[in-house]
């Protein structure tokens, strides 16, 4: 588990570094809000696609060799960034992108999932989001002060270099196929589940797709100022994944699902009335505690329902569902930024959230 953990943080870190560096270098060659916003449509794409077909085959044949792929042609995608000049191949490679990474999230998750017991799965799942959260975390700040330093193109070939160790790490780490026989999956627990992510992973696509322009084009603030905001999102939040983890564990996976989309409501529009850098520091310091109450108890709740050979299938399913919110919350957010101002993506997670708890709140089952 440790080695997956590692090679997880580690992919995750190259991500951190090229996913700063893309939209600001996307807006330098003159991409709209509503563009930039295209990054995050054209990714989920084929990440939805493939997440359930990869689940399956990591389920019959096994992770590793899923983990593997994904990892090595992410790498190699990374280095195709820095030969971009327009931003219509920006876009296209993301395209690519989503198909690439799909092997990586399903089968890293069914991998966890698979090595450890039923009642601490939300401690399990939290510690390996603490392992990507905390490389999404520290990638940003550096993909900032090395955009600022050497550029877009050295920025990219770099994050491909730290993938390619990555895959190096992956390949290393003993993973058995999935041997627990597993029946028909209970797919009408997951629903409300998958919707709960699908909300998850809007509210952090618009972090990670447009706050970065919006601190530094619309607020004036650097590029560093804006790497370290989504470090110290995603850091605090990895921090607090297993922790919270736990606490889903057992408190219930509703209570904690509940609170933690309600208060990412109210603190998405607070991002809107601030233009300091301290006073949006403390609002993503916030927000963070509030995401990271929520992916480790959808995560663990979606994975009961697919024990043994259905695992990787139920995941698929969930990924498949969870990803679309990050095409869907940017490209709809970087046109009402367009029409109606930069702020308008973060008031839109606002409404959005609290419609979804409403929804929530009569969907998760109680027990």
């Amino acid at each position: 588990m440790r080695r997956l953990l590692i090679g997880t943080f580690v992919i995750a870190l190259s991500m951190g570094m090229a996913g700063l560096a893309l939209p600001l270098y996307a807006k330098d060659l003159g991409a709209t809000y509503t563009e930039i916003g295209m990054l995050g449509v054209a990714y989920v794409v084929f990440d939805a696609l493939f997440s359930i077909p990869v689940g399956r085959a990591g389920d019959r044949w096994g992770r590793k060799p899923f983990l593997v792929l994904g990892f090595f042609a992410t790498a190699s995608l990374l280095a195709f960034y820095s030969l971009a000049n327009a931003v219509v191949w920006l876009i296209a490679l993301r395209f690519v992108q989503g198909a690439t990474e799909a092997p990586i999230w399903v089968n890293a998750q069914g991998a966890v999932a698979d090595l450890s017991a039923t009642t601490r799965r939300g401690r399990a799942i939290g510690a390996y989001g603490t392992s990507w959260g905390l490389g999404f975390g520290v990638g940003p700040i550096i993909g900032g002060v090395l955009y600022v330093g050497v550029g877009a193109g050295q920025t990219f070939l770099l994050s491909a270099i730290v993938a390619f160790l990555a895959t190096a790490i992956i390949s290393t780490v003993p993973l058995p196929r999935p041997k627990l026989p597993g029946g028909k999956p209970n797919l009408s627990r997951i629903w409300p589940a998958c919707f709960a992510g699908l909300i998850y992973v809007g509210v952090v696509s618009i972090l990670f797709t447009l706050l970065p322009v919006y601190a530094t084009r619309g607020l004036g603030m650097s590029e560093v100022q804006a790497g370290f905001l989504i470090t110290l999102f995603a850091g605090v939040r990895a921090v607090l994944f297993t922790p919270l983890g736990e606490l889903s564990d057992r408190v219930g996976r509703r209570p904690v699902i509940l609170v933690g989309i309600i208060g990412s409501s109210f603190l998405s529009a607070a991002i809107a009335m601030v233009s300091g850098f301290s006073a949006l520091a403390a609002i993503i310091l916030l927000l963070a505690v509030a995401e990271g109450a929520v992916y480790p108890a959808v995560v663990s709740t979606v994975s009961r329902a697919g024990e043994g050979r259905n695992m990787g299938y139920v995941l698929g399913i969930f990924n498949a569902i969870a990803m679309v919110g990050w095409g869907l919350f940017p490209g709809v957010g970087g046109a009402l930024a367009d029409a109606y101002g930069p702020t308008s993506p973060f008031l839109m997670c606002a409404v959005v959230g609290l419609a979804a708890a409403a929804l929530l709140w009569k969907l998760l089952p109680r027990k």
